[in-house]
């Protein structure tokens, strides 16, 4: 997807809050910041867990792993079956050595009755893909099939050594998609969770209903614990209601580590049997963290009221995402929302006087009682704490009292008039308001980050299309989370020199730079401009290839549709208002030929438009004619010399 996600050892920065000459350029640790959101933010369920079914991996084909064995010819062989319906199919294979694969066709009906079928050279398409998909090459072949059956795909290979994997996608003239989803976000080895599948029919007129799947299996592959699970509608089994067409299966309690589960369904509509599959992915953590259930408001300056939360860690010490909703009482008595708050921090072994041996905390300020006419008692809700690269949910509370510090009610901030939200927003998200440009000591040298995605094999953007000063982000080949790949940024536009910057960036670069902004003071704060984040091509929500396996660089759960939405709901209203985003698409064709069989159109080879969507930032358009990177059938997005102008004349810095 042009760069991302990995264990690294972070070299990082702050760039705003330091006293230091104007010339002299020191990396620091990278200061994280005390988010805040309105209440509108809570009533709109922006800033809430996601429902599990949100996550799902969904797919519009049959994708299957290839079997190598030697035929009594002496050749490489693989085969595979796979029912399709009469009218158009799309078979495609990828693999480093696709382009050599000889394949063969026949449909059988009837048992015993077979048709070869013999499709002429132009319907065949050869492909060379980017770094990104590990430089391997797709055959596809474009079938008019005569009947409904099944179709036998035969594949020789060339050469005397075995092939390396290689994967086979085929798809009908079915509107059907395989969608499935883990039942939780809360994925700890001490919890048991389920595996929920079900076949959607495109066509339906209310959106994607449950279709007539009859049966649903998975291939389940991670630490201890590989095999075939079969997966039930009998309504006991996670899936729901017995005989509604939704099939699931509850996973052994204790798994710890990275799985995959490749589910596979197969039933029969209008007469002619289909096979979809899909495969999602997930991570198990330790529980590492548990709540006390208590929480305490401590007064810590004329402004501020430190909201502590008992927890205790198993770790001596550990990075933790907390977030709550803060919930205040009006006039009447009655508790309202007042504001969201969230911040990562380090949580260490230490005694808390909220109960347990650490204490995670949130500041808040006075202003949102001024704002909002909520005063105590206060409540937090929907409290959580996350692991700040995997978006884990580590522990959760759905509410805690909080036992205030009489103090409060001496806050000269209380006294004062109440401040409008973008003063207050300035104040706890640091973002409009007052941003201290004129801080003494520190000088400030603008200029514009271009950033790649994840995997990258090369910097995308041509240099010459932007102008000014300007810093190529750089860490290719590589797989990090939205955490790591901010931080990395960062750092480099701080070794670069830059103290105040926006961004363009392309596919997970658009990601990691709202990540940055939202948790981190740096020089996207002092950017001045009309646009501190621009972005081309990114899965702000996701896509199905992060889980089906197609990245050079392994599964980066950030990018997958989990994930993604899992992160996305940490991610409040005033930062998605920084990004400006575009999206496109092929040009009346498949950018990349083989996951055009399996992903929604219109898609750009990598990330389907609505899965590119970011609500509540500034959409800056879709257009047809780019694919996503190198190697599709269009030119890459990122080489589009009118849209480079645009955002090049329209970057804050």
């Amino acid at each position: 997807m042009n760069g991302s996600f990995a264990p690294c050892s972070l070299v990082l920065l702050v760039a705003l809050g330091l006293a230091h000459a104007p010339e002299a350029v020191a990396q620091r640790a990278l200061v994280p910041r005390q988010v805040a959101a309105p209440a509108s933010d809570i009533t709109s369920g922006r800033l809430r867990l996601p429902d599990p079914s949100a996550g799902a991996v969904r797919c519009r084909g049959a994708l299957l792993e290839l079997d190598w064995g030697v035929g009594a010819d002496g050749r490489w062989t693989a085969a595979a079956e796979v029912p399709v319906k009469r009218g158009d199919v799309g078979v495609a294979v990828q693999a480093l050595d696709a382009s050599g694969f000889a394949l063969r066709f026949r449909l059988v009906g009837a048992p015993g009755r077979g048709l070869e079928l013999a499709p002429p050279a132009d319907a065949r398409r050869d492909q060379a893909l980017s770094a990104e998909f590990g430089f391997e090459k797709v055959q596809r072949w474009d079938l008019a099939v005569p009947a409904s059956g099944i179709l036998e795909i035969t594949i020789d290979a060339k050469g005397d050594g075995a092939p390396a994997r290689a994967r086979l996608a085929v798809r009908d003239a079915q509107p059907l998609t395989a969608s499935a989803f883990v039942d939780t976000v809360e994925l700890t080895s001490d919890r048991t969770f389920a595996l929920v599948a079900q076949i959607e029919d495109d066509d339906a007129q209310n959106g994607r209903t449950p279709g007539a799947a009859s049966s649903a299996t998975a291939y389940l592959e991670g630490p201890g614990l590989v095999g075939e699970l079969e997966l039930l509608d009998d309504g006991l089994s996670g899936d729901g209601v017995a005989g509604d067409g939704t099939f699931g299966a509850w996973l052994p309690m204790g798994l710890s580590g990275a799985y995959a589960a490749t589910v596979e369904l197969r039933g029969v509509r209008g007469g002619a049997p289909f096979l979809r599959t899909t495969r999602v992915t997930f991570d198990v953590a330790e529980p590492t963290v548990a709540l006390t259930g208590a929480a305490r408001g401590v007064v810590t300056d004329a402004e501020r009221v430190r909201l502590d939360v008992g927890a205790w860690l198993v770790a001596e010490s550990a990075r933790a995402q907390l977030s709550a909703e803060v919930w205040g009482t009006n006039a009447s008595g009655e508790l309202e929302p007042m504001a969201w708050l969230s911040r990562i921090q380090t949580a260490a072994a230490a005694p808390s006087r909220a109960g347990g041996n650490a204490r995670l905390s949130l500041d808040l300020d006075a202003g949102w009682m001024m704002r909002t006419a909520l005063l105590p008692p206060l409540e937090l809700r929907a409290v959580r704490v996350q692991d700040p690269d995997s978006h884990a949910v580590l522990a959760r509370a759905d509410r805690l009292a909080v036992a205030l510090d009489p103090r409060w009610r001496a806050l000269p901030a209380l006294h004062a008039p109440a401040p409008p939200l973008t003063a207050l927003a300035g104040m706890t998200a640091g973002v409009t308001g007052p941003t201290a440009i004129d801080r003494p000591g520190l000088a400030l040298r603008p200029g514009l980050v271009l950033s790649h995605g994840y995997c990258s094999g090369s910097p995308p953007w041509p240099n010459g299309d932007f102008s000014g000063t300007r810093v190529a982000f750089n860490d290719l080949n590589q797989n990090r989370s939205h955490d790591q790949f901010a931080n990395l940024l960062a750092a480099q536009a701080w070794g670069a020199g830059l103290t105040s910057y926006g961004v363009v960036g392309h596919s997970q670069g658009g990601a990691a730079a709202l990540h940055l902004l939202t948790f981190y003071e740096s020089g996207l704060d002092l950017a001045q401009g009309a646009r501190r984040i621009q972005s081309v091509g990114t899965p702000y929500q996701g896509t199905p290839l992060a889980s089906l396996g197609f990245f050079a660089c392994g599964v980066n759960n950030d990018l997958t549709p989990g994930g993604a939405a899992t992160w996305l709901s940490s991610i409040p209203s005033w930062a998605r208002a920084e990004v400006s985003y575009y999206t496109t698409a092929n040009d009346g064709g498949a950018c990349q030929f083989l996951t055009a069989l399996l992903l929604s159109n219109p898609e750009d080879g990598t990330t389907e438009n609505a899965r590119g969507q970011l609500p509540g930032a500034m959409n800056m358009g879709f257009v047809t004619g780019w694919c996503h990177t190198t190697g599709m059938s269009d030119p890459p997005q990122y080489r589009d010399a009118s849209r480079n102008a645009i955002m090049d004349a329209a970057a804050a810095r």
